[in-house]
C-alpha cells in the first residue's frame, strides 16, 4: 500500500509526520497526507483564490497539470475543509476517479483522541471523484465538495455527502454542518514540489481509469 497508494482508500486512523519544509499552513495539512503520494514530499502554494482571483480560468491556470493537489477553505464561519485529489486537475472537462482520495475538516467536534479532524473516504467505487471542468473550480464529485466560481457568486460552496463520498460520523450530510452551501473566505491549493526533469503523474487525460 505504501508503494502505490492511489490504488487504496484513504487511511483514516493515521497520520502522517511533520516535514521540514512545511510553512504553518501546510504543518496543518500534513497529516491528513498520510499514506498519498504527497505523504513525505515538500508542498507548494500553487493556486490562492484571494491573491490570484475568485475565477475557474485562473484557477485552472495555476493548478492543470501538475499531478495531485490538496485543496484547503476556510469558510466564514471559520470552519476550516477541504479535500485531496490524487489525479490532480487537466482542465479537460472529464471525470477523473480516484478511490484514494478523500475529504476532510480540520480539528471540531469530529476530531476524536487528539487527530488533527477527520477524514471522509471515496465511496461507490472510484468513479467521479473529481469532476475536472475548465469552467469551474474544484468539485470533488458532482456534489461532495463544488466550488464553481460563477461570476455572480464567486465565493459559493457546496457540500452534499453520500452518495460519493462518506458522511459524517453522526449522518451530517456536509461539510458545512446544517449548511448546504456556505461562503468561503479562502481558498488555496498545495502541489507536491519536484525536482527539474522529475516525473510527475497524472498530467494527462485519462481514458480509461483503472483505479
Amino acid at each position: 500500500q505504501s508503494n502505490f497508494p492511489k490504488q487504496y482508500p484513504a487511511t483514516l486512523d493515521t497520520w502522517a509526520d511533520p516535514v521540514e519544509t512545511d510553512d504553518k499552513e501546510m504543518a496543518i495539512l500534513r497529516p491528513f497526507l498520510k499514506n498519498t503520494n504527497l505523504e513525505t514530499r515538500g508542498l507548494k502554494l500553487t493556486y490562492d483564490a484571494n491573491r490570484d482571483g475568485w475565477d475557474p480560468v485562473k484557477f485552472h491556470e495555476k493548478v492543470d497539470k501538475l499531478g495531485g493537489g490538496i485543496v484547503y477553505c476556510t469558510t466564514r464561519a471559520g470552519i476550516q475543509c477541504g479535500g485531496y485529489n490524487p489525479k490532480g486537475w487537466v482542465g479537460y472537462g472529464e471525470a477523473r476517479g480516484s478511490i484514494a482520495a478523500f475529504l476532510f475538516i480540520v480539528g471540531g467536534k469530529y476530531a476524536k483522541d487528539g487527530a488533527p479532524g477527520i477524514k471522509l473516504r471515496k465511496v461507490g467505487g472510484p468513479g467521479l471523484a473529481q469532476m475536472d471542468l475548465p469552467e469551474s473550480g474544484p468539485s470533488f464529485s458532482p456534489d461532495a465538495l463544488v466550488i464553481p466560481m460563477g461570476q455572480d457568486n464567486p465565493r459559493l460552496a457546496r457540500s452534499k455527502l453520500g452518495s460519493y463520498y462518506e458522511r459524517l460520523p453522526d449522518g451530517t450530510n456536509s461539510l458545512f454542518g446544517k449548511d448546504s452551501s456556505v461562503q468561503l473566505k479562502d481558498l488555496k491549493v498545495f502541489h507536491g514540489v519536484y525536482e527539474e526533469g522529475e516525473y510527475i503523474p497524472f498530467t494527462d487525460a485519462e481514458p480509461f481509469a483503472l483505479y
